[in-house]
């Protein structure tokens, strides 16, 4: 039997979409003008002084690989999240995560706390989970670097009717001026961030029936609430 057509998406449907696009597109332009000015400065450098071009290559390649990243990044945020549904435990994405979040903590100097409780299954998407905690380590990592006694904790627990996984550090927290816009692409207070992976975090987690949410301090205090199976 053959495949059913996909239904046309309504007009109201459609124009969301295409409103989400162009926001996404308006925003992407306004990113890569930074970096293209410095690439087009240090290439006028290079040009006017050679013995010093080794040094200002390097500088424009830094600033080719910030849009490469961009680019990625608004790539991912642009294609349909995930939502193929599996039956799994956390600890098994959770400590994937923290291969990469160890390296990323021992590599700045912070300390990083674990505790995996025994928890039922959920219901979700793994890799959804995963790319999570990733990104929310991440930015937990480039908050506490630097700052005595940086610390980053992860924890999962039971939680009624599922579980609760937190990401938490002890920085100085996000700016309230930024936390009604949290999840809005290219919306970032780092220096060197895009803006689109706590984005893309929310987009992928809330289309895989899963929450994420942002609790009070100190700090920052995340967590992702998932359901039992």
């Amino acid at each position: 039997m053959s495949k059913p057509p996909d239904l046309p998406m309504s007009p109201s449907a459609e124009m969301l979409r295409m409103a989400e696009l162009g926001m996404l597109s308006a925003g992407l332009v306004h990113e890569l003008r930074q970096p293209l000015f410095a690439v087009k400065a240090f290439g006028e450098l290079i040009r006017h002084q050679p013995e010093e071009a080794e040094r200002h290559a390097l500088r424009l390649l830094e600033q080719v690989q910030a849009m490469e990243d961009l680019l990625e990044g608004y790539a991912d945020f642009s294609r349909k999240p995930l939502v193929d549904l599996e039956l799994f435990d956390v600890r098994g994405p959770l400590r994937s995560a923290l291969v990469v979040l160890e390296r990323r903590a021992a590599a700045a100097g912070v300390q990083l706390s674990v505790e995996l409780a025994e928890v039922p299954l959920v219901r979700g998407s793994r890799l959804a989970l995963q790319q999570a905690v990733v990104n929310l380590g991440a930015n937990a990592v480039d908050a506490v670097r630097g700052a005595e006694g940086g610390r980053i904790d992860v924890r999962c627990r039971p939680e009624a009717g599922g579980v609760r996984v937190e990401v938490q550090d002890n920085g100085p927290g996000i700016p309230a001026f930024i936390r009604d816009q949290l999840f809005v692409p290219f919306q970032t207070t780092k220096a060197t961030g895009t803006g689109l992976g706590l984005s893309l975090s929310h987009r992928l987690l809330t289309a895989t029936d899963a929450e994420l949410h942002l609790l009070p301090g100190p700090g920052t205090h995340w967590e992702i609430l998932l359901q039992a199976a």
